[in-house]
């Protein structure tokens, strides 16, 4: 996973955003403006949201873990979003379910099996809940870059 992008200007602060469209569309907008994504990612994401969502209960502090087809993409990137303000997505697990996400963390890989990789590291570093709090809480980009780093990759 060495070969993912993933520096501080892809941490991006979500303040003005209040609905999960508009959560994705922020991110998706970001790796498209980067050339990280092919122009087709955000309308893929939003679809594959509405299809498979991707909210993640974890008790306390919740996170989102969207990601699209490879297809849609042109490097392997991961761009973590973190709102100021809890946004409500449907659950992964019971797609009915709403739930309050304070994090967001966009796969863009170029291979399918990087997905199960990946989605292994983010679970494991979101049931750390300490580090979670530490990043939506950081006032510098850098603290939540060298724990997603520390973490991930």
């Amino acid at each position: 996973m060495s070969d993912i992008i993933f520096n501080e200007s892809m941490i991006l602060k979500l303040d003005g955003q209040k609905t999960n469209r508009e959560v994705l569309s922020a991110m998706a907008d970001h790796l498209f403006q980067k050339g990280l994504v092919k122009e087709t990612y955000k309308e893929a994401i939003l679809n594959r949201e509405k299809e498979f969502p991707t909210g993640l209960f974890t008790g306390n502090l919740n996170v989102a873990i969207p990601h699209a087809d490879t297809r849609h993409v042109n490097n392997a990137s991961l761009c973590v979003g973190i709102a100021e303000n809890p946004v409500k997505f449907y659950a992964m697990d019971e797609p009915d379910n709403i739930i309050d996400i304070n994090m967001v963390f966009m796969l863009a890989l170029k291979e399918a099996h990087g997905h199960i990789e990946m989605l292994q590291k983010v679970i494991s570093l979101i049931q750390d809940q300490e580090a979670v709090e530490k990043m939506i809480k950081a006032k510098d980009l850098k603290a939540v870059y060298e724990i997603v780093e520390q973490h991930l990759l």
